[in-house]
């Protein structure tokens, strides 16, 4: 189980820093697209998504990351005067809901995908018009590795309540 654990985690951060190093080619474009703009007079006609989607794979692909290094948003003031194994207990909880869900919503993700990659469908969203499957993919690899770090949160949240009753009998 361990092992497991380990190796989603390795993924999760691998992920994760592949996103956070996206924000290198959107600041360059962004900056490239202002001097274009302001120096030559001449705006670049894919600077838009291609910065839309950056940021967008910049934030998708950081969300198994954020939860592995348990930066995601909680209510401290009330979790933190409960015992760990309490708030193991409301976490799996949680992740009972969440876990279903986000299986759910990354088989759509991956139809979805798949529709894009067949029709080959463009965004349409400026004169680039580039293709959307990309950004697609994008959501289905984040969602699928944030759907492995619930998995592995569940399975560190088990071993916490089995490693609180062994200790409390």
């Amino acid at each position: 189980m361990q092992g497991l654990i380990r190796a989603i985690e390795r993924a999760s951060t691998a992920v994760g820093i592949f996103g956070a190093c996206l924000i290198v080619p959107l600041v360059l474009a962004t900056c490239y697209e202002v001097f274009a703009r302001y120096a030559f007079g001449a705006p670049t006609i894919w600077a838009y998504e291609v910065g839309y989607t950056l940021t967008g794979a910049h934030f998708l692909l950081a969300m198994a990351f954020t939860l592995k290094a348990g930066e995601h948003i909680r209510i401290d003031i009330f979790s933190g005067a409960f015992s760990a194994r309490m708030r193991a207990g409301i976490d799996l909880a949680g992740y009972a809901i969440v876990l279903p869900l986000l299986a759910w919503i990354t088989w759509y993700l991956m139809r979805h995908f798949a529709l894009g990659w067949t029709s080959n469908e463009k965004s349409g969203q400026s004169a680039f018009n580039m293709p959307v499957w990309p950004f697609r993919l994008v959501f289905v690899a984040a969602f699928v590795m944030l759907t492995l770090q619930v998995a592995a949160e569940v399975l560190k949240t088990l071993r916490t309540l089995a490693g609180a009753k062994g200790a409390a009998s």
